[in-house]
């Protein structure tokens, strides 16, 4: 049983309530030898799932970790401009009290070419905007220095994602992709942006895109919200999948997915589907709210894993 295998999950992702700003977030190892799985942990009941986080290390083990990969990252593929085509707005989730985790972040994958600050508007070098999204319960959104504050109280499961995709849908018409990012990741940006613009052989154009790593029946945790098992996802077709039976869905890993703009923008609106069900695993929401807007509207939607990242679970990678 898997929550036989843990001592505890974490259910505020890399901060609990009591840490202050800079300190190590107190997230306990799963008792299998820290292998956590990525997807969902049925813990609880039924009626309260949480998600499942992987161990984070302490701000200077982080903070070690990153600056090598940014190392390594900038020597590699430093110099290698990026498609001006592609205007990616990608936020971080975080909480206003883990700011040591956002320092490190901010002197690492954001601080490289071609990687601008959203807060400050469209760069004719830009490929991809960066922001951190925090929730304020403010009734407007705003920037906060480089911090965009949506209109919610901070949570996990009561619909940030929803308020993200629809507020940066909105503020950024400009953009050609919406995209969240956890914060144990690292996104190698340059092969994200090649991969937006190069799907795979066979991709027809001219649908929307939803991309990421898709999740399966087990790797979901097996409970009753998630896919169904013997559905097997078909890459390049969101809807479409390698068995009979009708009723498959998915939803990508939310360690990072990325959405078209006018996606994200018309799944997002007031009176869909997401908008009454924004509360819940926010990242089955959002597969979810796909799905069901697609389907609704006979909107094709493609899907693919876009490029190369680091999450704390595992490294993600489909390198072209």
């Amino acid at each position: 049983m898997l929550h036989g295998a843990w001592k505890d999950v974490q259910r505020q992702g890399l901060s609990n309530q009591n840490n202050k700003e800079g300190s190590s977030p107190d997230i306990q190892v799963p008792a299998n030898g820290g292998k956590a799985r990525l997807g969902i942990h049925p813990g609880g009941s039924d009626d309260e799932p949480v998600s499942l986080v992987q161990h984070v290390p302490s701000v200077p083990m982080f903070e070690q970790q990153w600056h090598k990969m940014y190392q390594q990252d900038t020597q590699a593929h430093g110099g290698t401009p990026m498609s001006a085509d592609t205007k990616l707005v990608i936020a971080v989730f975080s909480r206003r009290e883990d700011g040591a985790f956002r320092d490190v972040i901010r002197k690492t994958w954001m601080n490289q070419s071609g990687a601008c600050a959203l807060a400050k508007g469209i760069k004719p070098d830009c490929s991809v905007y960066v922001t951190f999204a925090i929730a304020g319960g403010s009734k407007e959104f705003k920037f906060d220095e480089d911090m965009l504050v949506l209109d919610t109280p901070e949570n996990m499961n009561e619909g940030k994602s929803f308020h993200y995709f629809q507020a940066s849908s909105k503020m950024f018409p400009w953009a050609t992709h919406i995209a969240k990012c956890d914060m144990d990741v690292y996104p190698y940006l340059r092969s994200i942006v090649r991969n937006i613009e190069s799907p795979p052989d066979g991709t027809p154009t001219g649908c929307e895109a939803f991309l990421g790593r898709p999740m399966s029946h087990d790797e979901c945790g097996g409970a009753k919200w998630c896919p169904r098992k013997g559905c097997k996802f078909r890459q390049n077709d969101f809807l479409k999948y390698g068995e009979k039976q009708g009723g498959c869905w998915n939803y990508m890993s939310g360690g990072l997915y990325i959405m078209t703009r006018s996606l994200a923008s018309a799944i997002s609106g007031p009176n869909g589907w997401w908008a009454h069900n924004s509360h819940g695993i926010e990242d089955v929401t959002s597969g979810k709210a796909v799905t069901y807007y697609a389907q609704e509207h006979h909107v094709c939607v493609h899907s693919w894993t876009p490029g190369d990242w680091y999450h704390s679970s595992r490294r993600i990678s489909e390198n072209k």
